[in-house]
């Protein structure tokens, strides 16, 4: 049995509080067609939820303001185990506001090997895959966070039917392995019951801990009524176009009724995933007059990389031009006239973000620019110096490393989290196993005496 417990905290006098702010004034179709997808034109349907409300005058389902509040994102929907009112900070008080009468999910049950739900609450809808990937962001927040996190695992599954093949799948997983996303299975670590698990993926508790090792900040500095929270998540999974896809995302309180928690759901951030169906070629422009600097057309190449698969009268994507990787990956300070860029230098690379205009979800890759051919052909340091297959990878991902000695290669998924790392070859050749890995993008970071290398993967 759980003992209320309530989180000590000191009373202090703010001239000014911004608090975020909830509203229940969205139908269901509204709060998922308009605001957790977002692009007017994409082809979903068939719009329904579970919630409190069907089970008493309490609501489960809201959207969310931040209001300028410590929160990863600025607007979104909130699912909640309790009363959705009750989600905003500061976090002084404990959230148990449901009743075992309140049931659970069976769904959930089933696809997280999960018994004894209640207070479920959950939306659904049915869409029409026109695109070979979709994606989505989130953080979960929980009031089991610290005092009961290593044995109430208020649990959630985003589960995704191909309704051509019966074939669901829950597709919120921790990165990299099959383990569902929970408190049991992400948590910080302030317990002396139990060991952090997958700590990388947990963000902070909102009170005080006294171990300063662990992210944490005061109860009344929260943004929001929950003792803890994860980082943002980021779902990516791939699709078969033609097909329709049902997607239920469900929450719910594990063996009591107690202690609520809540899934945060970037607003428009379900849609495409941004796919580059072609890469970019280099562009030479030879320098005839010898100045040292040419005019570059640096979009040339932006049908190309969409490819002919993408109905452009649904999806919008746009693309901007950087001069680092890291700036392309933020997508800050592009390059402000790519169609008429003058040359640097003799040899430059340029890196391409791409990123749907509706979800702000971006990917990268990189060309370079040149004005004078041979430099492209030096044996210094390039990245076709390495050749990758198979790509798309299924299992097993070959790298040939014999043309230039490697130090490490390292394994990113979409997050920016480090998957794995290779430090070893066999006869020139190194092999990364995919076979545990989720469906996605990921990336290779190849560090070899000579520079670094970024190659995209997709499984």
């Amino acid at each position: 049995m759980k003992i209320k417990l309530l989180l000590p905290f000191l009373l202090i006098c703010k001239i000014s509080f911004s608090q975020m702010t909830i509203s229940e004034g969205f139908t269901i179709q509204e709060l998922i067609q308009d605001q957790f997808i977002g692009n007017p034109n994409f082809p979903a349907f068939n719009f329904t939820s579970t919630s409190a409300q069907d089970y008493g005058t309490i609501s489960s389902i809201g959207y969310f303001y931040a209001n300028g509040t410590d929160i990863a994102f600025d607007e979104g929907l909130v699912l909640s185990t309790g009363n959705v009112l009750n989600v905003p900070g500061e976090n002084t008080t404990n959230l148990m506001d449901g009743t075992t009468g309140w049931i659970g999910d069976d769904d959930l049950e089933t696809f997280t090997a999960t018994t004894d739900t209640y207070n479920a609450t959950s939306i659904e809808f049915d869409f029409i895959a026109t695109v070979p990937m979709i994606s989505l962001d989130f953080i979960l927040a929980s009031e089991e966070y610290g005092f009961y996190e290593c044995n109430f695992g208020d649990t959630f599954a985003f589960l995704l039917t191909d309704s051509s093949t019966g074939v669901t799948t829950n597709i919120a997983l921790v990165p990299g392995t099959t383990t569902p996303i929970s408190i049991l299975n992400v948590r910080g670590g302030d317990n002396s019951n139990c060991n952090a698990v997958n700590e990388d993926y947990f963000h902070r508790y909102n009170y005080t801990v006294a171990d300063a090792n662990i992210p944490s900040i005061p109860a009344e500095d929260s943004p929001i009524n929950f003792n803890g929270e994860t980082t943002v998540f980021m779902l990516v999974e791939d699709l078969v176009i033609g097909h329709t896809y049902h997607l239920k995302i469900v929450t719910a309180d594990h063996l009591d009724a107690a202690f609520d928690s809540a899934l945060f759901i970037r607003n428009s951030s379900f849609g495409a995933f941004p796919t580059i169906i072609n890469e970019p070629e280099n562009i030479i422009i030879n320098d005839e007059d010898d100045d040292g600097t040419e005019t570059f057309d640096l979009t040339m190449f932006e049908d190309q990389m969409l490819g002919d698969t993408i109905d452009t009268t649904v999806y919008s994507f746009d693309f901007t031009y950087h001069l680092s990787l890291a700036d392309a990956k933020s997508g800050v300070n592009a390059i402000a006239n790519p169609e008429a860029y003058t040359n640097t230098a003799d040899l430059q690379e340029i890196h391409v973000r791409m990123q749907n205009s509706y979800t702000g979800t971006g990917i990268t890759t990189s060309f370079r620019i040149t004005i004078d051919a041979e430099l492209l052909s030096t044996p210094d340091f390039q990245s076709d110096d390495f050749i990758i297959y198979p790509n798309p990878v299924v299992d097993k991902l070959t790298i040939d490393t014999s043309k230039v000695a490697f130090e490490t290669i390292q394994v990113f998924n979409m997050n920016g989290q480090l998957i794995q790392t290779k430090t070893e070859t066999t006869n020139g050749f190194v092999t990364i196993d995919f076979s545990n890995l989720e469906s996605g993008v990921y990336f290779l970071n190849i560090n070899t005496s000579k520079g670094k290398v970024y190659k995209r993967v997709v499984k």
